[in-house]
C-alpha cells in the first residue's frame, strides 16, 4: 500500500511539474499590459530567438476606453485609431528580427484595457 501512495505522490509530482514547464514554456515570446494610466505611452519589443523562424506577430485589444487611442500594430504597419469597446486582434507576418508594438493614450484620459503582444 505505501507503494501505491509513493508511486501516486511521484505521479501528481511529475504531473504537476510538466504543467508548470509548458505554462512558462508557451509564455516565452508574449508580453501582456493592463492599461489603467492614460498618461503613458506604451512600447514594447519582443526579440526573435535565434535560429528559430517565427510565422506571426499578434497584438491583441481588449476592454473600453473613453476617447481615441492610437496603435501601432508592428513596426511596418499604419496607426489605427480605435474608441469605446474594443475588441480587435492584429495579425502581421513575422520571421525573424525584433517584433515592435506601440499605444499612445492620444485623447483617452480613463478606461480599462488589456493588451498581449506576441510572437509565433
Amino acid at each position: 500500500m505505501d507503494f501505491k501512495k509513493g508511486l501516486t505522490a511521484t505521479i501528481i509530482v511529475l504531473l504537476i511539474g510538466l504543467g508548470i514547464a509548458i505554462v512558462v514554456g508557451s509564455n516565452q515570446g508574449r508580453d501582456v499590459f493592463f492599461i489603467n494610466d492614460f498618461d503613458a505611452i506604451v512600447t514594447n519589443s519582443i526579440p526573435a530567438k535565434k535560429n528559430k523562424e517565427y510565422s506571426f506577430q499578434i497584438v491583441r485589444l481588449k476592454g473600453e476606453v473613453n476617447d481615441t487611442i492610437l496603435v501601432k500594430p508592428c513596426e511596418t504597419c499604419k496607426v489605427e485609431k480605435l474608441s469605446g469597446q474594443i475588441s480587435i486582434k492584429f495579425k502581421n507576418e513575422f520571421h525573424t528580427g525584433t517584433s515592435r508594438f506601440s499605444f499612445e493614450p492620444y485623447k483617452a484620459t480613463s478606461g480599462k484595457l488589456k493588451i498581449v503582444h506576441k510572437i509565433r
